[in-house]
């Protein structure tokens, strides 16, 4: 499964990268949820891993392939999709909309081995030194209610897995 894993990441980079360039979108990065130490320390009993690659769009817009990893001893869930990002003054605060998110499970009888899941968040990117970002955050997991079930399920084998979720990413932009 390790193999698999690094096999898809390498290929959403490349995607990426190939998608920038024949688009010629500046800056392409990505970032790591530092905060994720809060499942330990909270001792939930599971553990989730995010990240992301980002493209910007245009100065307003970017684009990213949210992916997260959560875990507990027996299962797990990884999941990813397309997320829309809006900066309304080119930096600082920004609001994210998953435009599709999909999980896909397994060592686990109460999921499906795929669900659909949206969420949003809001937060500010915050840059430094030649291309590093840090960006506080707020995540809203299926803020509509459209995948209620889904996301009962999944709180109930992970609970780590809740409905708001602070996350700190650090980041690079490895093309400008």
């Amino acid at each position: 499964m390790r193999l698999t894993m690094r096999k898809v990441l390498v290929a959403l980079m490349i995607l990426l990268c190939v998608f920038s360039s024949a688009f010629c979108l500046d800056r392409i990065g990505f970032g790591v949820d530092v905060a994720s130490v809060q499942d330990i320390f909270l001792g939930h009993g599971s553990f989730q891993v995010d990240l992301d690659l980002r493209t910007m769009v245009s100065e307003e817009f970017q684009i990213r392939i949210p992916m997260a990893f959560t875990m507990n001893q027996a299962s797990f869930v990884f999941e990813s999709g397309v997320a829309l990002v809006y900066y309304p003054w080119r930096t600082g605060p920004f609001m994210s909309l998953s435009v599709f998110q999909f999980g896909f499970s397994s060592g686990t009888n109460n999921l499906e081995n795929v669900v659909s899941l949206n969420e949003v968040a809001v937060g500010w990117s915050f840059e430094f030194g030649p291309g590093l970002f840090i960006e506080p955050g707020i995540v809203i997991r299926d803020p509509s209610g459209t995948f209620s079930d889904e996301y009962s399920r999944i709180k109930g084998e992970f609970p780590c897995y809740t409905t708001f979720r602070a996350r700190l990413l650090f980041g690079w932009y490895f093309w400008r």
